[in-house]
Order: structure tokens, then C-alpha cells, then sequence
């Protein structure tokens, strides 16, 4: 595919966006700032566009994040995805966060288990294998304690993801040479690696339909959980 693919990741603090032309990447920023997804992203993707002196009419796919991950960040996204797509009627493909971060390994021999603060002491986590250099899902989507997830790892596995940062030393204290840590450049969504299976997706299967294209969580937002029942 040569058109012109936008990639937007919202689902953590540091999000990113990317513009790709078939293989070659155009464009990649990364988001992290101290302002909300509200204010910053769709000034990022004009400022995308500017730079490569291209126009946003030229867009004939966009890639999205589904989750989990931050339930504002990804609602944003979503919303912009889908707005995107309605205004230049283009195709949407949704890809798991999970899924992305594995993205980053994709030829080691080591299974590859992504990991989100999923905060209240859990954490987002699933098992992947690359084969071709795409991930593959061993077994379902997690949301456990960290010590439930180094219960599941019993050989050398390559941990990664934003989750590092506050479990990553005690993982490697319980687990020793079976946790390996991926380095920090890494541990982060790239929205060119989101682009890249989106790009996969969109080769080999149909896109999402825009009224079933919702965020994924494994775990309901705050709000709705204290949601109080109407009589």
C-alpha cells in the first residue's frame, strides 16, 4: 500500500504520531508533554503534516490505538481516528497497545510480555511471540498483580513497556535472568511500529466498521464503576 497512512497512539502519557508512505516512514513525533491529548494532538498532526509539506486530504487510511491503557487518551484518539476517517472517508484499522509495544522485538527468539500500570497495584499484560516479524498473542489479555505476572514466567522473557518504570527492579530482583528488561527507548509505543501493523492489517484483512470501533479496556473507568443505578 503507497497512499498516505497516519498512525496516532494515545493510550499513555507519552503518545505519538506517525505518517508513513507504504514501508518508508515520513514522519514520527512523540507527544510527551505536560498538556492533555485535548490540547496538543491535533495540533502535533497538523504540525506532522507542515513539516513534510504534505495536506491531511492526502490521507487514505488511519491507524489508532485500541487499549487498554489511559481511558482519557485513548477516548481522544479514538474520537480523532474516527473523525478522520468519517471527514475523508478512509478506511480505520484499530490495534491493540499490547500488540504495538511487542512490535518493537521483532525477531527474538524470546517470548515478549508487554506491561501497563494499570495502577491500584495491577498491571495490563499479555504474552506474544513474533513470527515474520509480527506479534502473535499466546493465550488472552491480563489485568493481574505483578506478582501473579512473574508467577507466569518460567523461562528467559523479554519484558517492555511504560510498566517498567515502577515494577521493572522488582520484577528483576523476583525473577533474576528470566526477566529481561527491555531498554528504556523501547519500553514506549512508536506510533511507526502502530503504522506497520496497521499497514499489515489493512493488506490482509477488512477495517473496522467506525460504529463498532470502541476503546478496549480490561477494566471499567473509574466513573463507571462508582456509577451510582437509576431508578
Amino acid at each position: 500500500m503507497k497512499d498516505l497512512v497516519l498512525a496516532i497512539d494515545t493510550a499513555s502519557v507519552r503518545g505519538s504520531l506517525a505518517l508513513l508512505q507504504g514501508e518508508r516512514l515520513l514522519a514520527e513525533y512523540t507527544l510527551e508533554s505536560p498538556a492533555s491529548y485535548l490540547n496538543r494532538l491535533l495540533p502535533g498532526i497538523d504540525r506532522l503534516f507542515l513539516d513534510i509539506q504534505r495536506q491531511p486530504t492526502e490521507i487514505k487510511a488511519v491507524i489508532v490505538s485500541s487499549g487498554p491503557g489511559n481511558y482519557t487518551g485513548l477516548r481522544i484518539g479514538m474520537s480523532t481516528a474516527k473523525g478522520l476517517a468519517l471527514g475523508l472517508d478512509c478506511p480505520v484499522v484499530a490495534i491493540p497497545t499490547l500488540e504495538t509495544l511487542a512490535a518493537n522485538f521483532p525477531f527474538t527468539p524470546f517470548p515478549i510480555c508487554p506491561v501497563l500500570d494499570a495502577k491500584k497495584n495491577e498491571v495490563y499484560a499479555a504474552f506474544y511471540r513474533c513470527k515474520q516479524g509480527f506479534p502473535e498473542i499466546l493465550g488472552d489479555y491480563l489485568l493481574v498483580t505483578p506478582a501473579a505476572l512473574a508467577d507466569r514466567i518460567t523461562g528467559p522473557t523479554i519484558l517492555t513497556g511504560p510498566g517498567l518504570e515502577r515494577y521493572g527492579p522488582w520484577w528483576q530482583s523476583r525473577l533474576g535472568r528470566h526477566a529481561v528488561l527491555a531498554p528504556p527507548e523501547l519500553r514506549h509505543l512508536r506510533a511507526s511500529a502502530l503504522g506497520r501493523l496497521g499497514l499489515f492489517r489493512l493488506e490482509h484483512e477488512q477495517p473496522c466498521f467506525l460504529d463498532q470501533l470502541t476503546p478496549f479496556y480490561l477494566r471499567p473507568a473509574e466513573a463507571e464503576l462508582h456509577r451510582r443505578p437509576i431508578n
